[in-house]
Formats: structure tokens, sequence, C-alpha cells
């Protein structure tokens, strides 16, 4: 009898073993998602990071590197609606600030429009900025807010706090010197590029985002040279293809443009000696 009421016990035993194996499965599956969609983000692809960053979430709704993540890769595809709602979501799942943020929303069911939500969200931030102000995460997501509503100095300020914080985060470079170009500043903006790529020197969308400014300084040797070895490392990337004719065609070299249009990198690499 002692055995058959022991059962239930075991029964009830082996079932939390199971949700707790099935809850780890699903955590490493969004971190595998996750690291994917960073990947695209490096390689300056936002539409197929989001598509990534999106499975990360669907799989763990708590993977928060994953919903700040969506956040920056909506804000570069220019969807500020779907980029604040994540900013806010990451919020309200952020065991440390959760009590800030508003009741649950759907997301993409914003009831104000997208500028009166992004003061919205700012302030919420500034909020929790107060309450751990050595966080650079929350640093960084004002970064974001303020580049949102292009109030540039203010983005700088915040990306400039976050840095002193974490001053090896290659990433926060890259959006430090995005913000300052931006802002008019390529001449600020090409160091936190440099930056970035010497702690990560195959980051293509540093890459790219130097060879923009190169280009706005009229510097358009070094330009090209950015952009090919950006393709070098993601020959796909047809939005720099674009660039690199953009670029031969200020400096006259139709030549060059015929080759860009052929995709022969090879031939321009060797050109420009990258």
């Amino acid at each position: 009898e002692a055995a058959v009421r022991s059962e239930p016990a075991r029964e009830a035993s082996d079932s939390t073993q199971l949700d707790e194996a099935g809850r780890e499965e699903a955590r490493r599956e969004s971190v595998a998602w996750q690291l994917l969609g960073q990947a695209h983000a490096d390689a300056d692809d936002d539409a197929a990071a989001i598509s990534c960053l999106r499975r990360a979430v669907a799989a763990d709704a708590q993977n928060l590197a994953a919903l700040l993540a969506l956040g920056v890769s909506y804000t570069n595809e220019l969807d500020a609606s779907r980029a604040l709602d994540h900013l806010r979501l990451w919020l309200r799942r952020h065991p440390d600030f959760a009590s800030l943020a508003p009741a649950e929303e759907e997301v993409g069911k914003g009831k104000y429009d997208v500028w009166a939500r992004q003061a919205d969200t700012t302030a919420l931030f500034l909020r929790a900025v107060g309450r751990a102000p050595h966080s650079a995460d929350l640093h960084a997501v004002l970064g974001v807010l303020h580049n949102v509503s292009r109030e540039y100095g203010a983005a700088v300020s915040s990306f400039e706090r976050a840095l002193e914080l974490r001053p090896e985060d290659y990433s926060l470079w890259n959006k430090l010197g995005a913000t300052q170009a931006n802002a008019m500043s390529c001449a600020a903006a090409v160091p936190c590029y440099v930056r970035a790529l010497e702690l990560r020197p195959n980051y293509v969308r540093a890459l790219t985002n130097l060879g923009i400014s190169y280009g706005n300084l009229s510097e358009q040797r070094a330009a090209a040279q950015c952009y090919l070895k950006a393709l070098s490392l993601n020959q796909d990337a047809a939005h720099v293809w674009t660039y690199l004719t953009m670029v031969f065609s200020a400096m006259g070299r139709t030549d060059y443009v015929q080759m860009a249009a052929a995709t022969d990198l090879a031939a321009l690499c060797a050109e420009f000696e990258v």
C-alpha cells in the first residue's frame, strides 16, 4: 500500500522534471536564434535579424537580450512603432523594472500616436535609470529612443555614458558613430567606427557605416575600401553594392561602375588593394 500511495508523488516529480527539461530546451533554442539574429544584425541585415529574434522570443518570452535587439533592429528598419513596443516589453519583463512599466499591452496595438508613445517610453526609461544609474543597457536604450525622436545630442550623451560603463562593447561604439553621423558630424563618427572595428574586425555594419562617413567626407577611395571589405564578408549585401556604385560615380570612374554592375568583387578588391 505504501508503494501505491507513493506513485502519485513519483508521477508529479517526473512531470516536474519533464517540464523543467522542456523549459531548458526552449531556453537553449531561444539563445541559438538570438545569436543567429545578432550575427545577421552585425552583417547589416536587420530584416533577417528580426526574423531570427522573433523566433528567439517565441521560444522564450523572457529572453531579454532578444527583446532589446528587436527594439534596435526595428529602429534601424525605421519601424518606430514596433521598436517602441519591444523596448517597453523589455522593461515590463525585466525583473528589476517591471513595476515601472504599464499594464500588459498587445504588441502592435499602441493606443496613441507614435511620438506620444516615444515620449512616454523615454520617460519610463529615465525613471528606470534613476533606479539603476549604472546599467549600460538602460543608457543604450535611451540612446536608441533619442535617435527615434531625432534628439541626437541627447542620444550621443546616452551612448557615451553606456560606453563609460561598458567600454569594450563594439556595438555601442557603432551606435555612437551612427548617432554622430545622423547629427551631421561624420568626422566625429569615424573614430567611433574605427574603435568598433578594432574590437570586432569583421563587423560588416561598422565597415558599411564607416564607408558612408568617408563618402560624406569626400574620401571616396577610403569609402570604397570599406565597402569592398564589407562585401568580402557578405557578398550578398545588395545595398552595399549600391553604395559602392555611388562612390565610383562620384569618382567619375565608369569602368569601376561597370565592374560593380558585374559584381566583380575579386577584380575590385585587387584594384583597391583590399
